[in-house]
């Protein structure tokens, strides 16, 4: 299973939770969807793509990837609208998620790339 079936898979069974059909995971994926208290459902998986739960490739995987973040910042004084994108490496992407209530703005979207290292 590829990284985008997997994905495409999360957001199937999101869709599903939404509409109030019935689903269920075959056992060998080894998934859960997760009603969590705080109204942040997620879809656990017990393995990444390749079948594997290794804590290092993971780790390896996000921080290979960087992320740009879309925020729209208002100015009712001016009336201006200006859009922020924010270039975040994967390795501070949790440093820049815990700083967003400081940030001036509505979050608008994030965006995941692996920047192409043979240049």
């Amino acid at each position: 299973m590829t990284t985008d079936d997997l994905s495409n898979k999360v957001i199937s069974i999101f869709q599903k939770y939404r509409r109030g059909e019935h689903f269920h995971f075959e056992v060998e994926e080894g998934g859960e969807m997760v009603i969590s208290p705080d109204g942040f459902n997620y879809v656990s998986i017990k393995h990444d793509s390749n079948g594997l739960n290794d804590e290092t490739s993971l780790l390896e995987v996000g921080d290979a990837k960087h992320y740009v973040i879309k925020m729209m910042e208002v100015h009712h004084d001016s009336h201006t609208v200006r859009l922020n994108n924010y270039f975040v490496p994967g390795n501070r992407l949790e440093e820049f998620m815990l700083s967003l209530a400081q940030r001036p703005g509505k979050l608008l979207e994030i965006k995941q790339f692996i920047p192409d290292t043979t240049a």
